[in-house]
């Protein structure tokens, strides 16, 4: 009947993209979300590290006037980074993401499609993300650490 009005009208394409766009907004909010956090991290662990440094010049000085070389202070500096990353991942990927991708996981099947919220290759490439920004955050301070002067962390306060 041509006087019947249409509803409807479109291509079964448009009309699948109607339906999930709610869902690729929401997907792409977890990403600026993760990318956010992964920043925020990345940063708050090269803060810890800078300070942390910056608060044992003089035992760096002390150490070197002692006989310690560059290396054995990197190395001290480079552990401490690697032991507060380990601690950070099986804080954070043991427990807590674990227990979240459990309660969470139902609501997200229905959000984000052919995801499992409990895939170990994603919490391994986290962890492995995060261990590399470890790296790089832990070497500027341990570099900067291996250049104190013994003399002048001596005579600092």
């Amino acid at each position: 009947d041509s006087n019947l009005p249409t509803y409807f009208a479109g291509t079964p394409g448009r009309f699948h993209n109607q339906i999930l766009s709610g869902n690729r907004t929401i997907a792409t909010l977890f990403t600026i979300f993760g990318i956010v956090a992964f920043i925020l991290s990345a940063v708050g662990l090269y803060g810890v590290m800078s300070f942390s440094v910056n608060q044992r010049t003089q035992e760096f000085g002390i150490r070197m006037a002692l006989g310690a070389d560059a290396r054995r202070i990197f190395r001290m500096v480079m552990t401490q980074g690697a032991w507060q990353l380990v601690i950070g991942l099986m804080l954070g990927a043991g427990a807590a993401a674990l227990l979240l991708g459990v309660l969470v996981a139902a609501a997200l099947r229905n959000i984000i499609f052919k995801v499992n919220a409990l895939d170990p290759s994603i919490y391994l490439a986290v962890a492995g993300l995060l261990t590399i920004v470890a790296a790089l955050s832990c070497f500027v301070p341990a570099r900067r650490a291996t250049r104190v002067d013994p003399v002048a962390a001596l005579r600092y306060e």
